[in-house]
């Protein structure tokens, strides 16, 4: 049942997929309001840099939602959207089964890696989202939302990477984030990977504030939007580190 795995405040993110439902289209979070009854979910209308973006009553989307207890799936149906006090909702009809989202498996590295971070901003994912259309009028236009998203603020931040796989990381920083937050990651490898973006973007899934370190918080990011190429450089390094430990374990 939806109430039971989901909480009023979680984070939820609504997902258009392609005419044959194995990439997705478009991305726009929100949260979780209210709950009708046990078959619909009341949520925000998603905000894009401040604009409201008002989807359709009819429209149907695929809803992942960011829980204490994990992450979770199911198809969903605009049913009626309104205004409530000034804020503007959308209410959705579950019409599939709630499923643990299932996350590709990969071998997990135990290691320490130094971690340059910073969390997006909604303005930095929109102006992204922009150039991944890549609908522009003009080279001009193109020009001028590159201009922009040099220009967003980042604030770096500092963390450890203690677990490493190629579907994801587990990091321990300093730092409060929020479940649903888009992390920017630079990975301080201890040997070479060949990488062809200059970070590799993921979204955190999970929060934890740290018992056996006081002031620390351990983190875990999926891996989102990450080049073919640049996981498979990771899953080498992953692959030659593993060799690396067990040569050492021998002697």
């Amino acid at each position: 049942m939806l109430r039971d795995m989901v909480a009023i405040g979680d984070k939820v993110e609504l997902i258009l997929m392609d005419r044959n439902e194995d990439t997705e289209k478009k991305t726009l979070k929100s949260k979780v309001l209210d709950f009708p009854n046990y078959t619909s979910v009341i949520i925000a209308m998603p905000i894009i840099k401040g604009r409201i973006i008002p989807l359709s009553v009819g429209d149907k989307y695929s809803l992942r939602f960011f829980s204490q207890t994990g992450l979770y799936e199911c198809k969903g149906l605009i049913t009626d959207r309104s205004n409530d006090d000034k804020i503007y909702i959308l209410t959705v009809e579950i019409t599939s089964a709630l499923e643990k989202y299932q996350r590709r498996q990969f071998f997990r590295l135990s290691c320490v890696l130094d971690l340059d971070y910073y969390i997006a901003s909604e303005a930095e994912l929109s102006l992204r989202y922009k150039l991944k259309q890549n609908a522009f009028k003009t080279p001009e236009d193109k020009q001028a939302c590159l201009d922009a998203l040099e220009q967003c603020n980042r604030e770096w931040l500092m963390g450890i990477v203690v677990d490493l796989s190629g579907g994801g990381i587990r990091l321990m920083s300093e730092s409060v984030h929020e479940i649903g937050n888009t992390i920017q990651m630079r990975i301080q490898f201890t040997s070479k990977v060949n990488l062809k973006t200059d970070y590799i973007s993921g979204v955190i899934i999970s929060a934890d504030k740290m018992t056996n370190r006081n002031g620390f918080y351990e983190y875990r990011a999926q891996f989102k939007e990450v080049l073919k190429e640049d996981r498979e450089a990771i899953i080498k390094y992953i692959f030659e580190e593993e060799i690396k430990q067990r040569t050492k374990a021998k002697k």
